[in-house]
């Protein structure tokens, strides 16, 4: 699949490199970020809506350490972990005052909900923060709806105290059925929307925008798979992303 390029074009200050309206953090050149409706969103205001993800199911534990080890000295929203890293990333984490998100069903989605609770339940357990369920969508294109809204509410029940995002694959709906599966997961009680979960699957800042344009502020939005730039992240911003998750967090800063 291509990726499809935002028309607009970005300037980005790059970290340590020169120009106006950057400032100093740390001792280090924080940058502004030049975004197309004139306002300016800074590197640490960039780190603080991201997702850190590690969503590999091949990484080394070393790997794992490694990647943790490179996300110091910056706010992020949350850093994403495989299940099954959970349990070492978290004392990890706490000293870095990071919260650990980690996901369910992923990235297919098809589990059952009784396979999906015990796995919030577990994640949580292990000391997960956040939890991203991908929706069952085989259910959803059956027109299966109702069985979609409490497969997610049964997770979010499982996950009360803990902020779940659902990954409703919005590269392979049309937006009449991103708008639906919003609907459902608004229905469910999920805290936000995560449009894909990678893997190929690219989202565009239309997926947002049109998720955005419908519901505004009644629900949040994740933009996820595909975002590897500082100019891929700013085009969703600017359509209207509340958080983006990238596996190239440094890049997306412009410090890579």
């Amino acid at each position: 699949m291509s990726r499809v390029r935002h028309p607009l074009a970005y300037t980005t200050i790059r970290a340590g490199g020169s120009g106006t309206g950057g400032r100093y953090l740390g001792g280090m050149r924080m940058s502004t970020l030049a975004v197309p409706a004139g306002d300016s969103l800074s590197t640490e205001k960039l780190a603080s809506m991201i997702d850190a993800s590690c969503a590999t199911p091949a990484a080394t534990r070393e790997e794992v350490k490694e990647f943790l080890d490179s996300l110091a000295g910056h706010d992020w929203a949350a850093v994403m972990v495989e299940p099954s890293e959970v349990k070492f990333a978290r004392p990890i984490l706490t000293a870095m005052g990071q919260r650990l998100v980690t996901v369910l069903a992923y990235p297919l989605g098809a589990y059952t909900t009784e396979v999906k609770v015990v796995q919030a339940e577990q994640a949580i357990e292990d000391g997960a923060d956040e939890l991203d369920v991908a929706m069952n969508l085989s259910a959803f294109r059956s027109g299966d709806y109702k069985r979609v809204v409490e497969d997610l509410a049964a997770v979010r029940r499982a996950a009360t105290g803990h902020l779940v995002k659902a990954i409703y694959y919005s590269a392979i709906l049309d937006d009449a059925d991103a708008i639906r599966a919003a609907q459902l997961a608004l229905d469910a009680g999920v805290d936000f929307l995560k449009t894909n979960p990678g893997y190929g699957n690219v989202t565009t800042p239309h997926h947002i925008s049109v998720v955005k344009e419908r519901f505004g502020t009644r629900v949040k939005v994740m933009a996820s798979g595909g975002v590897r730039t500082q100019e891929d992240a700013l085009a969703m911003v600017e359509a209207g992303a509340d958080r983006i998750a990238t596996s190239s967090p440094m890049m997306v800063l412009g410090l890579a």
